[in-house]
């Protein structure tokens, strides 16, 4: 009797042990599978938001639920875009159902940065995980705990609070209430077993971040940012400077031109490198009007020269006789060859003794663009409009202007960065000193680009872009000073002119988008770029 007693003792000790201990490893798994599916719709969220066309922060994270509005699963649109940011995972805004941990407790969400430009894959971490920056964290708040009763110092990030109060769940929420530590410096940890916090933690680091927008961004290239440039090679330019071309790529080639410090500046003779997208007027880059000189304005008027202002150029006159006026204008604007720069005549003004500045009539606008120097030589004859003898005029010339300004295509690339994270090369035949050589696709194709990966034709591209991947992969070391630190395969030595697509691995991440583009599709062809 005694012996079965004990048995049995001990069969209920064991059973009850496992039971208990079978109970906690669901809670884990429930809980780790749900910071997994959590993190995962967080990632495909940006990968879809960076897809859309109309979108100018590419990358951006949502913002988590406001806590003054519990269990409302929508993500706060109001969020600070550099204050850490703390709340529930906003999971209707993500597109799934509400995730809730292995203790039943919903799960929250916790950002800082990547809301406001620039946004790009240079943009750091700014949370803490084990001593390692990431871009946000998910967490599982367990049941609460009373770490005010615990005895000693709590960790670094970690306060003393009492969970278990009446207000726990009144809004609004206070995520002390829930998240033990690093809810107010954005420094977690994995706990394990610990006294002080039962959170369980998921991270997106930058590299799963990058990873998840690279292939949208370069979609996007293909799409918007290519089209855009062929647009300014085929009408921008020939209306502004009446030729046609893709302007000279900045010098990418030491440690002094890589990516971050790079002056994005086209320079002659140079057909691959970084695109020159940078602003007009300043340094290196500078394309302001340098010369200007009136002529043919007869006995009516009397010219005082011209200036060159920080936005404009101003011609001024005085008028001395009866009769009409007019005058011819000869001015020059260095490196108009190596940089998207637009002009347009009509934006010539007059001001009248001072008076608001008033449209004029231009005609006879001639251009050209120097092969020797990629100066442009710029002509035309201004009609006044009638003024009394003894009136002042000023004629004003805007300076040449960077093209895309108000080119919504490009508005995401530019002010996010993207043309710091873009290999660009140009064909010579499509610059604007192309010598002999000749690209004019569908016909002689003897001096293009090719790119093998692309739906063929391969070897027809004037223009070709390569987004030069989320990270170093391989041995390359960022940033650093020769192309084959950030392009690999054959892209890696781009002065064969030759390119490749293909997909992206451990060791090569590159993606290109070109210039013609057509995708054929079971639906008939699409032509993405001519």
């Amino acid at each position: 009797m005694l012996t079965v007693l004990i048995l049995g003792t001990a069969w209920f000790t064991v059973g009850a042990l496992s039971k208990a201990a079978h109970t906690q490893a669901s809670r884990e798994i429930r809980t780790g599978e749900a910071l997994r599916v959590a993190k995962n719709a967080l990632l495909a969220y940006v990968a879809q938001y960076a897809a859309r066309n109309t979108t100018n922060e590419p990358g951006q994270l949502p913002c988590p639920e406001s806590v003054t509005l519990a269990n409302v699963g929508e993500a706060n649109t109001g969020c600070s875009a550099s204050l850490l940011v703390v709340g529930r995972l906003p999971w209707k805004t993500l597109g799934i159902d509400q995730l809730r941990d292995g203790d039943g407790e919903p799960l929250w969400y916790v950002m800082r940065g990547f809301r406001d430009p620039p946004v790009n894959f240079g943009t750091p971490g700014q949370l803490s995980v084990n001593g390692s920056a990431v871009v946000a964290v998910v967490i599982a708040p367990g049941r609460p705990l009373n770490t005010a009763a615990q005895a000693g110092t709590p960790p670094a990030e970690c306060t003393k609070l009492d969970q278990l109060a009446a207000t726990r769940n009144a809004a609004p929420l206070n995520p002390a209430n829930y998240l033990e530590c690093g809810t107010a410096g954005g420094i977690f940890s994995s706990p394990g077993d610990s006294l002080w916090t039962n959170d369980r933690v998921i991270a997106i680091t930058a590299a799963e971040w990058g990873d998840a927008i690279a292939g949208p961004i370069a979609e996007r290239l293909q799409r918007q940012v290519a089209p855009a440039m062929e647009d300014f090679r085929s009408t921008t330019s020939l209306a502004s400077w009446q030729l046609s071309f893709f302007p000279n790529a900045s010098k990418f080639n030491s440690s002094t031109t890589n990516p971050p410090s790079n002056d994005l500046c086209g320079a002659k003779d140079t057909r691959e490198g970084m695109p020159p997208t940078a602003d007009a007027g300043w340094g290196s880059c500078n394309t302001n009007w340098s010369t200007a000189s009136a002529s043919g304005y007869g006995p009516q008027l009397s010219s005082s020269g011209c200036t060159i202002g920080a936005t404009e150029l101003r011609c001024s006159f005085t008028k001395i006789a009866g009769g009409a006026t007019s005058t011819s204008l000869s001015i020059v604007a260095p490196k108009i060859g190596y940089s998207f720069r637009s002009f347009n005549p009509s934006d010539v003004r007059i001001e009248v003794n001072s008076g608001a500045p008033q449209t004029v009539i231009v005609q006879n606008y001639v251009a050209s663009v120097s092969a020797a120097d990629g100066k442009a030589n710029v002509s035309f004859q201004v009609v006044f409009p009638p003024f009394a003898i003894g009136d002042s005029a000023v004629v004003t010339v805007p300076h040449p202007r960077a093209a895309f300004q108000a080119d919504g295509r490009m508005q995401w690339f530019l002010a996010n960065g993207w043309d710091r994270h873009t290999f660009y090369s140009v064909a010579r035949a499509a610059t604007s000193d192309s010598g002999v050589d000749v690209c004019t696709p569908p016909g002689p194709l003897t001096n293009c680009l090719s790119v093998t990966g692309l739906p063929s034709p391969s070897d027809d591209k004037r223009l070709v872009l390569v987004l030069m991947g989320s990270r170093a992969v391989a041995s390359q070391s960022w940033p650093g000073g020769n192309v084959g630190e950030y392009l690999e395969g054959q892209n890696s030595s781009p002065g064969n002119h030759q390119f490749e697509a293909r997909p992206a691995d451990a060791a090569f991440n590159d993606r290109i988008a070109a210039c013609p583009y057509q995708a054929t599709s079971s639906s008939g062809s699409v032509t993405l770029c001519n």
